[in-house]
């Protein structure tokens, strides 16, 4: 019995000792290249998916933005039309931010172009950024897969801050 209770507390212990700490990582999807009257396309919602179960996966808390259509190609590391996002982020406690730009330009499934960053949330800077060109799989299904092994390159940038 004591020896069970002497594990038990060194147990308890290295949990103190060693907390396990989760980040709070908010996301946002930006598509470009639409006009403003086309349904959101299918692939958004994939990157959306993607990224919010691969960090949740990972042991993060996740919360994102509705999807945003923008008409040009942003401008900035943050679009001016995600500032109050950011800011919803902020005061939510999110300890990053990621913006997912894809553009839809000259496509009709996938994007032709994504980029993905992340941001600090405090010092608000950005600390990495990635483009990766479209492609279109044969099936939703392998899409997703594709996009959630790009979105598992990103979980190590926000576990070594």
């Amino acid at each position: 019995m004591v020896k069970k209770c002497l594990i038990t507390a060194v147990l308890l212990c290295s949990l103190v000792i060693f907390r396990i700490e989760a980040a709070t990582v908010s996301f946002l999807v930006i598509e470009t290249g639409l006009t403003e009257e086309a349904a959101i396309r299918q692939h958004s919602g994939l990157w959306e998916s993607g990224l919010l179960d691969v960090f949740f996966e990972a042991g993060h808390i996740v919360s994102n933005a509705p999807i945003m259509r923008i008409s040009g190609k942003p401008t900035g590391d943050i679009p001016n039309e995600a500032s109050s996002d950011l800011d919803d982020a902020i005061e939510g406690g999110a300890d990053y931010f990621v913006i997912a730009v894809l553009d839809y330009e000259n496509t009709v499934q996938a994007p032709g172009n994504i980029s993905l960053r992340v941001f600090t949330v405090n010092p608000n800077r950005k600390i990495y950024e990635q483009q990766y060109k479209g492609r279109l799989e044969k099936t939703p299904r392998e899409d997703f897969e594709n996009i959630k092994e790009i979105a598992r390159g990103l979980v190590p940038r926000i576990n070594n801050r």
